[in-house]
């Protein structure tokens, strides 16, 4: 965190009490994720699930990032989502910084979804609460032709995870679909929840591009170059409803508000 930057707390949860107000009418339940980002200063996703789920009464979804903390403490996190009566905890593994002085160490103590899949099972097979916990951990559908990839996905199937949510979706709806397929073909039979992420604008795309390596297509670019925020928002939206109509394969949908709480009902009406 730079000297400079101010930040209130309070307000950031506010913001998120309201975000989730707004859209209770539209969404089964509310991620809040954990992004790459060693500058900024984060809320503890699970201590905030609680505390939204008391002032909202919504299912929401923290998330542990194994590549940020030690085991013990770790373990201390699921402990407390149970003891706080969370139903929802979403298991990433999380991409490693880069070896600079200002970023935060990597961690991995438990280096895989699956190893701590097991152990919150475990954790669950001794506690009093009679509830377990929805697990969702993520999935890469760009990289299925990898054989040791789809022996991840089985691993972390087979140790407990409930729904894969899949990274964001940013080609042709066809060749998606077909991939789907294919991972059904190849004995994936946990639910899956499709990502679609809206981008603001063509800098937007750039960014993101840069910062989390995701594949853009060409086209995509150009439309947001040519045609500005409108053509982000049209695609988001096609997105959803070729998703929808495909409900023969397609579980579930998962839209990021990008702090914008009116994308969703943008992308959705």
């Amino acid at each position: 965190m730079k000297e400079s930057q101010m930040f209130d707390l309070s307000l950031r949860f506010e913001r998120l009490v309201q975000s989730i107000t707004e859209l209770e009418a539209v969404a089964d339940a509310f991620s809040l994720p954990e992004l790459k980002d060693g500058i900024r200063i984060h809320l503890n996703t699970i201590a905030v699930a609680s505390e939204l789920k008391k002032r909202t009464g919504s299912d929401i979804i923290p998330t542990i990032t194994l590549r940020d903390a030690n085991k013990q403490s770790i373990l201390g996190l699921i402990s407390y989502a149970i003891f706080a009566g969370l139903e929802n905890l979403q298991i990433v593994r999380g991409d490693p910084y880069f070896n600079e002085e200002s970023v935060p160490k990597n961690v991995y103590d438990i280096s895989k979804v699956s190893r701590l899949v097991t152990l919150v099972r475990k954790i669950e097979a001794h506690s009093s609460n009679s509830d377990t916990l929805c697990l969702l951990a993520p999935i890469n559908m760009m990289i299925l032709n990898d054989r040791k990839y789809v022996k991840t996905i089985m691993e972390r199937q087979d140790s407990g995870v409930d729904i894969f949510v899949t990274e964001s979706l940013f080609e042709n709806m066809d060749k998606y679909l077909a991939r789907v397929v294919k991972l059904r073909k190849d004995g994936v039979t946990t639910p899956l929840i499709h990502n679609i992420f809206p981008f603001r604008d063509y800098a937007d795309a750039i960014a993101c591009k840069q910062k989390y390596g995701w594949k853009i297509s060409s086209e995509e670019l150009h439309g947001l170059k040519t045609k500005g925020p409108k053509y982000g928002l049209e695609v988001a939206k096609e997105r959803y409803y070729d998703l929808l109509d495909r409900r023969d394969i397609v579980e579930g949908v998962c839209i990021s508000t990008r702090g914008n709480p009116e994308l969703v009902r943008l992308i959705t009406s």
